[in-house]
């Protein structure tokens, strides 16, 4: 996935106030209507202040989009509801109302609040090679087999796709996951279930330049497209495990910021000693197989922080507390979303090609798919949040005193998937 606006991974990495502990529970939401999902107001976080790796926080967009009005479907229930209530009078229609409210409860201990099983559920609409799961869960069908009613909703320009999946716009969306933590931490209403694939980020150098190895970067000049990007933040970890401090007022790395086409000439031409790039850029795909340029790490095999998936599916916080149920049925087709994908690559390409999902040819596509590993894992991602999340403290990424464990917790939802 790339990063806002060439290179758009998701969401922008949200700098993590201090002032708001991880372990401070997010706040609560009132409950949603029958028609819409409830809006759950974002907490506020800091505008305009940089991280210490140099990410600036931008403003959220404005909501363009309006309400949708109550369905058909809605309203026929209502009128059921209305004259069972009627018909009971007294005693029975307190007993009807109690019997309508009461919390149900499922095998592996998931417990329905409020259905959302027949709402309209808004999702992202995907722009990127690497968001194949979800182009492939809908296009193949796979959220309607679930009996889910998903629609594709396209983001605003410059949009804080975070904000608006907490507020309730969106009720679901994907990304890089490790750029949730920050307004995660800062009480922004969202939760993080199931990583997608591995892949999306790579970091190339030249072969017959100096650099062998992430530790020879000390020193040296790396090319990314934003500093707020998520290979920037991700490969500080890797200079991190080569003994290198990756924030800019350390002085030990320095990071350009070029805009992505160009990145791979800048390399070529001498200017950067390395760059880091997300999504997979078919430019620089291209000069590793001419033989110029080679991969020093990436996200999918070679960097000791492989282990981290890089796009994950992010759910809007009302919706999950509420349904978990239909929560899970929606990341389970997601991910089945993701393993169909892997299994047939070619057939991906052409469908985001003809679909227009993406800008380019089937021929194109394919070499960015095999930049991929898709294996989709709430498992996997739970596994790695907290020991990722103690990592990125030490770059920076997040205050000093953040409790791990207590952001892992309140990062993650457990709904019962064991894949």
């Amino acid at each position: 996935m790339t990063d806002t606006p060439a290179d758009s991974d998701g969401t922008p990495a949200d700098k993590a106030s201090s002032a708001d502990p991880a372990s401070t529970p997010a706040a609560s939401t009132p409950a949603a209507t029958p028609a819409t999902p409830a809006a759950t107001p974002a907490a506020d976080a800091p505008v305009g202040e940089f991280l210490p790796s140099g990410a600036r926080i931008d403003d959220a967009a404005d909501d363009a989009d309006a309400k949708k009005g109550v369905s058909r479907r809605s309203l026929i229930t209502g009128i059921g509801v209305g004259a069972a209530v009627v018909a009971a009078g007294g005693f029975g229609t307190w007993w009807f109302l109690k019997s309508q409210s009461a919390p149900t409860a499922t095998a592996n201990g998931l417990v329905v609040t409020n259905s959302w099983a027949d709402r309209e559920l808004a999702l992202t609409s995907p722009s990127g090679v690497c968001e194949a799961p979800l182009i492939i869960a809908y296009e193949k069908g796979f959220f309607a087999d679930a009996g889910l009613n998903v629609t594709l909703k396209k983001t605003g320009d410059g949009e804080n796709v975070t904000e608006a999946v907490g507020s309730g716009k969106y009720v679901a969306s994907n990304g890089i996951f490790f750029n949730y933590l920050g307004p995660i931490y800062n009480g922004t209403p969202v939760k993080l279930s199931g990583g997608l694939h591995h892949g999306c980020l790579d970091l190339y150098t030249t072969t017959a330049g100096a650099v062998a190895t992430v530790a020879d970067l000390k020193g040296k000049k790396i090319g990314v497209s934003s500093l707020q990007g998520s290979a920037t933040n991700f490969f500080s970890l890797d200079l991190l495990d080569a003994g290198i401090n990756s924030s800019p007022e350390a002085g030990e790395v320095e990071w350009v910021v070029i805009e992505q086409p160009l990145l791979p000439e800048a390399l070529k031409d001498g200017r950067v000693d390395a760059i880091a790039t997300a999504g997979g850029y078919l430019p620089i795909i291209e000069a590793v197989e001419s033989g110029w340029a080679k991969v020093l790490s990436n996200n999918q095999s070679i960097s000791a922080n492989a282990d981290q998936p890089c796009c994950a599916v992010v759910l809007n916080s009302t919706f999950v507390t509420e349904d978990p149920v239909t929560a899970a049925k929606l990341v389970t087709a997601w991910a089945k979303g993701s393993r169909w994908a892997g299994a047939n690559l070619e057939e991906v390409a052409r469908i985001e090609s003809e679909k227009e999902y993406v800008a380019g040819t089937p021929e194109e596509i394919i070499p960015v798919l095999q930049t991929l590993t898709f294996d989709p894992s709430p498992k996997n991602l739970h596994q790695v949040l907290q020991p990722g999340i103690e990592k990125y403290i030490k770059t920076g990424f997040l205050p000093a005193d953040t409790d791990a464990k207590a952001l892992a917790d309140k990062a993650f939802v457990d709904l019962g998937l064991n894949f």
